[in-house]
């Protein structure tokens, strides 16, 4: 029963418009819970819970020194609380054991790459798809799925336009590229015409010829910002492209709605995350 339940509720976060990350994650998270307490779902409590919690809370940070971020225990508990909710509505439990009340985690310090900095990474390129990744990821601050599923028939080089047909939550959206990306983003596109295998769709390709993963996609970068030697204590990541180009067109005085829209935030405040950042370096 656990393992069907675990498929069904995958299925059921596809069928909500969940990302893929959210799909791929949420039931990991459920699994590692009942890992942890050995017990089937109907016999969870929440003292389980909130034991779980506290657990979490001391759990050490694997990919750095520290203990998990405030926001990564709420993407677990949240999981949870979804997977239960989500038993009860098909009635496979009489009551959601989940009691937690769950407070939205207060926003950690984000680490903003310098324009210099941003500038040592395309320095420091060494191939055409590590070009191609960062003009996506900062030049039109995709996030690592979009990129991923970012196909050749949503880049319209001579229009300067790339359209975001998959984004978070489903929502969609229409990037204007620069010139001097569309030209690079132009010599990338002749480069794979000669490496894609027949039929393929991607944008971005693999050494095979196939749609490059996202997992190939933050490798690639993360070899790339090692060779930079920027930041060498922190776990930077494709994400933190993001928070770059963000925070650097507001620099240059870009509205925050017109950011907003570029990053495909759904609510304006996860926008102004950026504007209080960009408050805090201008001190």
């Amino acid at each position: 029963m656990f393992e069907n339940t675990i498929y069904e509720f995958r299925k059921e976060l596809e069928n909500l418009g969940y990302c893929q990350t959210v799909v791929k994650t949420y039931p990991k998270y459920v699994v590692h819970f009942f890992e942890f307490t050995k017990e089937i779902p109907t016999q969870i409590t929440a003292n389980q819970i909130k034991i779980y919690q506290a657990h979490l809370r001391e759990k050490p940070n694997q990919a750095k020194d520290g203990k998990l971020s405030q926001s990564h225990v709420h993407s677990q508990l949240l999981a949870i609380r979804i997977y239960f909710e989500y038993l009860e509505r098909i009635q496979k439990i009489s009551k959601n054991p989940f009691t937690l009340k769950l407070k939205s985690p207060i926003n950690e310090i984000k680490i903003i790459l310098t324009q210099e900095e941003v500038g040592t990474l395309y320095e420091h390129c060494r191939t055409a798809q590590e070009w191609a990744i960062m003009h996506l990821c900062y030049g039109c601050g995709l996030r690592r799925s979009e990129a991923q599923n970012l196909n050749v028939a949503d880049v319209h080089l001579d229009k300067k336009l790339l359209f975001v047909r998959k984004g978070k939550g489903k929502k969609r959206r229409v990037i204007p590229i620069t010139e001097m990306i569309a030209k690079d983003l132009e010599k990338y596109v002749e480069i794979r015409a000669f490496s894609a295998t027949e039929n393929e769709t991607s944008f971005l390709i693999d050494s095979k010829g196939n749609r490059m993963l996202a997992s190939t996609i933050y490798k690639t970068f993360k070899s790339l910002f090692k060779r930079t030697k920027n930041h060498p204590d922190q776990n930077i990541s494709l994400h933190h492209l993001r928070h770059s180009i963000a925070t650097h067109l507001l620099e240059n005085e870009m509205s925050i709605e017109m950011v907003r829209n570029f990053l495909g935030h759904q609510s304006l405040k996860t926008t102004q995350i950026y504007t209080r950042i960009n408050q805090l370096k201008m001190r």
